[in-house]
């Protein structure tokens, strides 16, 4: 399902819902030559990950069924039927007429009956149909002052019906040439076009508003005089503008940036929640009233309206990315208030799904008696503490590979100096010594309380336990900061000044060494997801160990 389908859908669950309606899904399946297989299956899929439920249709049922079409062919001849009883349309027996020479490729010719069938009296049509077995097909019968007319659009307001002339190239049995001639509504087959079952299923489903893009706005004109036709009073039309691409051409299925723009792609390859994707579309071409574009489905129920640009829509991807951000910070912020990672569950599954397994970093950090139990308790430390920069599962795994491996040919060349003014230098081998005090610190709590050891705690404990790792790494630093620097005996202005200038380089030092100098998680998150050996082994190298540094303590 390519998402502008998606939108046009999405814009009907909402209306439906804010006026406490029924959403109706409708399989349109009578153009055998068009279906895919399981189309219908990936199509109902599609809109229930949207969170777009149907009151009525296929797998629930409903008072209207069946909603399959190929399911209602009867109720179409049926109708057509009456409408040859009340004169408002006719059997038509013109065949497709070719030109060309033989052997050269044939064109259709005429889209109208050449015959003049509508001439032909009732018994003769009959005769013809079912005594001589003449294929035929069912035609509107076009009313005379049909080009004086003009319809309502709930967007566009009063639309004057064009007058158009038949096309020279087209099929007769093709339902396309909309206003051109005495539109076919039943194919030499039985089955009817697209438009003459659309509106009578529209009409027996009592559907009272119909949303949809405005490519169809040349169809209603003939919509209107199939409910002139029946004496049926058509239900509200509002036509939406279609989806561009930033060139103003119509959107593909691939952006120019590679994006998958069907519903599948963006779930499974982009890893775009339900909830960025329904409230992505929903502002392309709607007139939010509110300020805040971040907004959930409920939300998008209370303020929807029908108030939409003239026009398509520009398409712009940024825009996605900002939601997706925006979107995962709120579930794991739900997920921390409610002491329940539940929500965040599909995005640790999509990111598993790319992380590496095999490295050998991992290996150390993972597993029965180690750091972390699992890979997924691993990776939800993870976003606990980078909650507000999450787009992808690539972009993320990128973002904060040092987790996931550690190279030291990465780590920056450390400059000259950290900090140099006229009272004070910070150069690396101060840091380093700071480092060393922090980690072989006999203060309280041990680094055995750094380590991570207690890392298996439950879910409802995990984000409090790494927020009080953090807070222990911070406050160990600091005490080590003036303790080595004995910054006491200085003036208090002296020694806040200059304990500034530490942390903040200190701050740098520990971010270059411990994750490539990228951004990322607060050092002191950063440290109590790493566990205190992997920091003592990227700040003092690997010959360095906490038995080493143990004994520092004694």
């Amino acid at each position: 399902m390519h998402i502008g389908g998606l939108r046009t859908a999405l814009f009907s669950y909402l209306l439906a819902k804010r006026t406490q309606g029924r959403f109706l899904l409708r399989i349109e399946d009578t153009d055998q030559k068009r279906l895919v297989p399981d189309a219908e299956q990936r199509l109902c899929d599609d809109l229930q990950w949207a969170g777009l439920q149907w009151d009525e249709g296929p797998q629930v049922g409903g008072a209207y069924g069946p909603y399959k079409q190929s399911d209602r062919i009867h109720i179409y001849q049926e109708h057509a039927r009456s409408l040859l009883d009340s004169g408002s349309a006719y059997r038509c027996f013109c065949t497709p007429q070719t030109t060309g020479s033989q052997g050269s490729k044939a064109a259709y010719v005429t889209s109208g009956c050449y015959q003049d069938c509508s001439s032909l009296s009732a018994e003769q049509a009959q005769d013809k149909a079912e005594s001589k077995h003449e294929a035929y097909t069912i035609r509107l019968k076009q009313p005379t002052d049909v080009h004086k007319r003009v319809y309502t659009d709930l967007i566009y307001g009063k639309i004057q019906r064009l007058k158009r002339s038949p096309s020279a190239s087209q099929n007769a049995e093709d339902d396309s040439g909309i206003d051109a001639a005495d539109t076919i509504l039943v194919k030499s087959d039985g089955t009817p076009t697209y438009h003459f079952a659309n509106v009578v299923d529209d009409h027996l489903m009592e559907i009272t508003h119909v949303i949809r893009g405005t490519e169809w706005m040349a169809s209603t004109p003939l919509h209107y005089d199939l409910y002139t036709a029946f004496g049926w009073t058509p239900p509200a039309f509002a036509h939406v503008g279609l989806l561009v691409d930033e060139n103003k051409a119509k959107l593909s299925k691939r952006s120019d940036t590679g994006l998958v723009l069907d519903v599948k792609g963006m779930r499974e390859q982009n890893g775009i929640l339900p909830e960025v994707l329904t409230n992505f579309l929903a502002l392309l071409g709607w007139s939010n009233p509110g300020r805040n574009d971040v907004l959930e489905m409920q939300e998008l129920i209370r303020d929807f309206d029908l108030k939409f640009t003239k026009g398509n829509t520009i398409v712009r991807m940024e825009k996605l990315w900002f939601l997706q951000k925006q979107h995962v910070a709120r579930r794991i912020e739900r997920a921390r208030a409610n002491n329940d990672t539940t929500s965040i569950e599909d995005i640790i599954s999509a990111i598993e799904k790319e992380a590496p397994t095999n490295t050998s970093f991992l290996q150390q950090q993972i597993g029965e008696g180690k750091l972390c139990p699992d890979l997924r308790t691993y990776i939800r430390d993870i976003l606990l503490i980078d909650s507000k920069s999450y787009q992808t599962p690539q972009q993320f795994l990128t973002r904060n590979q040092y987790f996931f491996s550690y190279d030291p040919t990465l780590v920056p060349e450390s400059p000259e100096h950290y900090h140099q003014d006229d009272t004070l230098t910070i150069t690396a081998s101060d840091l380093s010594e700071v480092i060393k005090h922090t980690l072989s610190s006999s203060l309280d709590p041990p680094p055995s309380e750094i380590s991570g050891e207690k890392r298996d705690v439950s879910n409802d404990t995990l984000d409090a336990h790494i927020a009080h790792l953090s807070t222990l790494v911070h406050d160990r630093i600091n005490r080590s900061i003036a303790t080595h620097l004995k910054l006491g005996e200085d003036s208090i202005e002296e020694s806040t000044a200059t304990r500034k200038a530490y942390n903040k380089a200190l701050m740098r030092y520990l971010r270059e060494k411990l994750s490539y100098g990228m951004p990322g998680p607060g050092i002191g998150q950063m440290m109590a997801v790493l566990g205190l050996e992997e920091c003592c082994k990227r700040l003092l190298g690997n010959g360095s160990d906490l038995a080493k540094l143990h004994k520092n303590r004694e």
